[in-house]
């Protein structure tokens, strides 16, 4: 994008100046990983140095990047897609990449916390690269080792979150990771710590069990019970659902070769095809369980996992709410469970793929949850999103530009 073409659209358009942006990340080359996280994230990096050069040149791996010192402009912010994009992980570097993106505030994700997250989690959900990871880190490394090594991974990427917050409270949202728990009181207690130390959004995993209960179980609603007084979003997030399938099994044949290696999600057919159905059996379990019906201020963002899903799901829940247990759901749920959706949860399309207009025309009922993201500055994204997002939407009206680009996505940056 030229720079006299942004600034035209910006001039037109002011809403454009001011996005709510749900989905960035921090994003650094592994050989910076001790300097910017610790000494656990300089071990994991030659560890998942093997991994990530399968993952292509230039992408994550880029050796001779000394710091976050890409000049930056108008154009590169919406072009540059790689570790070395200008504000990747200096998040004081990411604020003047959001002023020129007119971005007003961003949550912003975790990229190395979630080679932490594979390996707390073993084999047995985190699969292969899990068992891979292990077997580097070298001989008589056992499987609780592996995962301490793991959680401490994760608490150094919440402390750089917390110093990162610090830098704007308001502007800069990195949202903390929540380790698998050993209890209620466990989840708890690592909630309220991250929030209590400034934190404004929190990532669950979606692929088991939340201290080994049903979401919707009444054990957890002094959790939900926190986050919803606290106005602190929950998120899953692409790469979120270790352990939702119990065997890559299902994945192993030729036709879904992939051709490379990638971070949060295989690039075949298959993963892409059904990288949602976590979070979509997580939401089914909370809005058919009634927690949106006890914690009605609860917010819930799905992110980075596409919104083709969320229609139909809302029409299947709707379907058998209002049929054959249309007088059980009464004691649970005072209204369609299309309604809770529409109310706390809130989606990200995949704005290089999924036809968003089609989606805003097709459930008006469901306007509310479909959002603004740029995923920046991963690749995933999609360089000159903006621009392209907004001749998609144009047509629908100022009200639904508003709505998507701004108004959608205050649910998950609350003031």
């Amino acid at each position: 994008m030229s720079l006299a073409s942004e600034l035209e659209l910006k001039s037109r358009i002011p809403l454009l100046d001011r996005t709510m942006d749900v989905d960035g990340h921090e994003f650094a080359p592994p050989h910076l990983w001790g300097t910017l996280f610790g000494p656990t994230a300089a071990r994991l990096s030659k560890v998942c140095e093997p991994f990530i050069a399968m993952m292509g040149d230039g992408y994550i791996l880029r050796p001779d990047q000394a710091g976050d010192d890409t000049p930056m402009t108008l154009e590169n912010v919406w072009t540059q897609r790689h570790t070395g994009a200008p504000g990747a992980f200096d998040m004081e570097r990411r604020l003047e990449a959001m002023d020129l993106m007119g971005v007003r505030r961003q949550l912003i994700f975790p990229s190395y916390g979630l080679w932490g997250q594979i390996l707390s989690t073993g084999p047995d959900g985190g699969g292969a690269m899990a068992q891979s990871m292990q077997n580097l880190l070298g001989d008589g490394l056992t499987a609780q080792e592996a995962r301490a090594l793991g959680f401490a991974g994760i608490d150094e990427y919440n402390e750089w979150a917390i110093r990162a917050t610090a830098l704007d409270p308001d502007r800069l949202r990195p949202v903390g990771m929540l380790k698998a728990p050993r209890d209620v009181d466990d989840l708890i207690g690592q909630a309220t710590g991250l929030i209590n130390r400034g934190l404004r959004g929190l990532l669950i995993n979606t692929g088991s069990p939340p201290a080994g209960l049903s979401p919707a179980a009444p054990e957890l609603d002094p959790f939900w019970a926190l986050l919803a007084e606290r106005n602190v979003p929950i998120m899953a997030h692409v790469g979120g659902d270790l352990g939702f399938l119990g065997t890559s099994a299902w994945s192993n044949a030729p036709a879904f070769a992939a051709h490379k290696l990638a971070l949060e999600v295989g690039l075949d057919t298959y993963s892409y095809a059904t990288l949602h159905l976590a979070v979509e059996h997580f939401l089914t379990v909370i809005v058919m369980g009634g927690v949106f019906e006890r914690h009605p201020t609860l917010r819930f963002g799905a992110i980075e996992l596409g919104a083709h899903w969320l229609g139909p799901l809302a029409d299947s829940l709707d379907m058998w709410a209002t049929t054959i247990f249309a007088r059980r759901i009464k004691q649970t749920l005072s209204m369609k469970p299309s309604e809770y959706l529409a109310r706390n949860v809130r989606v990200t399309p995949h704005n290089i793929v999924e036809p968003v207009a089609a989606f805003l025309t097709r459930y008006p009922h469901l306007s509310s949850c479909y959002c603004y993201s740029t995923d920046y500055p991963h690749l995933e994204g999609g360089a000159n999103i903006k621009t392209k997002v907004y001749e998609m939407l144009k047509s629908l009206g100022v009200e639904t530009l508003e709505k998507y680009f701004v108004t959608n996505g205050e649910w998950l940056l609350p003031e």
